[in-house]
């Protein structure tokens, strides 16, 4: 590489810095003030964009559109604390955390019902002609992007340091508890800094769709690179996020450069896993002294129950029994969702006691339903295996990854941990991308049904019946877990972790052993899937399929096994019943709604959840109260 093109490398990492710096800023601005990672930072950054060029279109001059664009994702920020966090007092930072999911959803879902999501053009400040300085050439939006980063850095300077409110923020975060005796409201900075927070990534998306467009798709991936920069700098500093931010983009850059632009994200991710692991302060963070993590809340205390009870077994086998009336009463269109729903609860049965009785926020399960996967696929299509033997293969991989995987990263709390097996994902999806063995992105086609012996699942109605009782046997196997000295440990552990290591539990091999068994379940469903669609390739096992397998979840109840059921039903059935009553095929405008709905839903369950009106894992018990209050004579009917 040459001077003139290393330096071309440098200039455009420093651009694309300036960006992720704007997102990381609103990440641990939001992040210090409130203790939340706020999953929406990035679709506020793509909000910002979308809106100054529907506005610039409309004839608004530039400068307004970009100021108006700011301050709608500030006032966004702000109305979405007001609205949905300030009335879940009680909730965890898991279910916040979800919160924040929701709302990145709700947005996304907004934009592509009113806008559509194709990409809209966005004039540049000063002229699409590029400058050429030193061999290099710079497009002017990128100097204005770059001095829009320095401007806000002064800014963030004197706000910090020569503000009351900028000083009240810093001391709320030093120290939240001495803050409030000092007469500090932490509900309004925490407002302050929503607004703040959604500002910085309206302001960066609008100064930078000029020059990639405004885009819809690109929220998702500039949230996860700007937690990325964040944790890279150091989450709870000032300087860190754009620090992290600048060297992310380095990296970025160079590995493009050096090795390839297909594996930037495997590189990326890894790299932060690894930061994670050694130093999760971040570059310029200062290390926690031994024993200061926080110790995450349960999502319920309500599970008392450590041992195996006929009522349990009865509602399992009862939901099950409730499911295999489906193929009667639906048709072939039941049919198909019913399988889809089904593979879905296998996962989210693994979810419910990573999460529910783990308490860790797991959003890595694709990788394992890919290890099964492509497990099934090459080993039927390449080398002439059963699809048992396979399957078995599998799901042998799965737990041995997740064992040793586990080892590892169950040494992280809180949201580290939900973001490094997020980081496993997407190491995990590129690699099926652009490895050759995998067939990259067009997968592995023509995979047989499954089949045990000379027994072939062929049609829909079989695999339903198949599906459903590998979904049963998960249930049950999971809920003896759940019963066992193995849960009995892990309730120990969900209540005080200090205290469970005291009484002697391994708290990290613990926390493996359930890791397993839910990696051994989601590479089951992802072996189903595949022998079902006949193809194996990366795309249905991403980072949305996480989103609504953690939407399942939540419908469902974090401790109640058989809602795992309930909420993977209301997930796959929810988008077809949309589209019915919209009237309309697969649309733009349908999809945005499906969206709309989704973040709308997650958000308002977390709310009724943590305000009382809603417990989802009493819903049998409301089920019950209700019928009994409905009349013999209309129960009959």
């Amino acid at each position: 590489m040459g001077f003139n093109s290393l330096a071309q490398t440098i200039f455009s990492g420093l651009s694309n810095g300036a960006l992720y710096a704007f997102v990381a800023l609103g990440f641990s601005l939001v992040n210090r003030s409130t203790g939340i990672i706020n999953f929406a930072q990035g679709d506020l950054t793509m909000l910002g964009g979308m809106l100054t060029a529907v506005l610039a279109q409309a004839g608004v001059p530039l400068w307004i559109a970009v100021t108006v664009a700011a301050l709608v994702c500030a006032l966004v920020g702000a109305v979405f604390y007001q609205l949905a966090i300030r009335p879940a007092r009680r909730a965890t930072m898991t279910q916040l955390t979800i919160m924040t999911i929701g709302l990145s959803i709700l947005i996304r879902g907004g934009v592509v019902t009113e806008w559509g999501s194709d990409p809209l053009n966005v004039p540049a400040f000063s002229g699409d002609s590029p400058l050429h300085v030193l061999g290099m050439s710079i497009l002017p939006q990128e100097v204005w992007l770059i001095g829009a980063l320095l401007a806000m850095l002064l800014a963030s300077a004197w706000f910090f340091q020569r503000t009351m409110l900028g000083l009240a923020l810093r001391a709320s975060a030093a120290n939240p508890i001495g803050a409030s005796y000092m007469g500090i409201d932490p509900a309004a900075l925490g407002l302050v800094a929503f607004a703040l927070a959604g500002f910085l990534g309206g302001l960066g998306g609008a100064i930078w769709s000029p020059i990639y467009f405004a885009q819809v798709d690109v929220g998702l991936g500039l949230g996860l690179k700007g937690f990325t920069a964040a944790v890279f700098g150091g989450m709870s500093t000032v300087w860190g996020p754009i620090a992290g931010g600048l060297a992310l983009a380095m990296l970025e850059a160079f590995t493009g450069g050096f090795i390839s632009s297909s594996w930037q994200d495997a590189v990326l991710y890894g790299a932060m896993l690894v930061m994670l692991l050694l130093r999760p302060q971040g570059l310029l963070g200062k290390a926690k002294p031994a024993g200061a993590a926080d110790q995450e809340p349960s999502t319920s205390t309500r599970v008392r129950r450590v041992t195996l009870s006929g009522h349990e077994l009865g509602s399992l086998g009862g939901g099950v029994a409730v499911l295999a009336l489906v193929p009667l009463l639906f048709g072939d269109v039941g049919v198909g969702n019913g399988i889809f729903a089904l593979i879905m609860t296998i996962v989210v049965v693994g979810l419910v006691l990573i999460t529910g009785y783990g308490g860790q926020l797991a959003l890595g399960q694709g990788a394992f339903m890919m290890i099964g996967a492509y497990s099934s696929g090459c080993l039927t299509v390449r080398f002439g295996w059963p699809p048992l033997a396979a399957m078995a293969l599998g799901m042998l991989l799965s737990v041995l990854a997740a064992l040793a995987l586990g080892r590892v990263i169950f040494r992280l709390h809180g949201y580290y941990l939900s973001m490094s097996s997020l980081a496993v994902l997407m190491i995990c999806l590129t690699a099926a991308r652009e490895w050759d063995f995998t067939g990259g992105a067009n997968g592995i086609p023509g995979i047989p049904p499954f089949s045990v012996g000379g027994l072939v699942v062929a049609s829909d109605a079989a695999y339903y019946w198949l599906a459903l009782a590998c979904a049963g046997l998960v249930g049950f196997g999971a809920l003896s877990l759940a019963r066992s000295r193995v849960g009995r440990a892990l309730l120990a552990v969900r209540s005080s972790e200090s205290a469970a290591r005291a009484c002697g539990v391994d708290v990290a091999w613990l926390k493996s052993q359930v890791f397993g068994f839910s990696a051994a379940a989601a590479s089951l469903a992802g072996s189903l899937y595949v022998h079902y669609l006949g193809i194996a390739n990366p795309h249905p096992f991403g980072v949305d399929a996480s989103i609504q397998q953690v939407t399942a979840l939540t419908v469902g109840g974090y401790l109640l096994l058989s809602g795992a059921y309930v909420g993977s039903v209301v997930v796959v059935v929810l988008p077809a019943a949309i589209t019915w009553l919209a009237g309309a095929a697969e649309t733009q405008s349908v999809a945005g709604l499906q969206n709309v709905c989704f973040g709308a839903l997650l958000i308002a369950l977390i709310i009724a959840q943590t305000t009382g009106k809603w417990r989802s894992d009493r819903l049998p018990v409301a089920l019950r109260r209700s019928l009994r209050r409905v009349p013999v004579w209309r129960r009959a009917s």
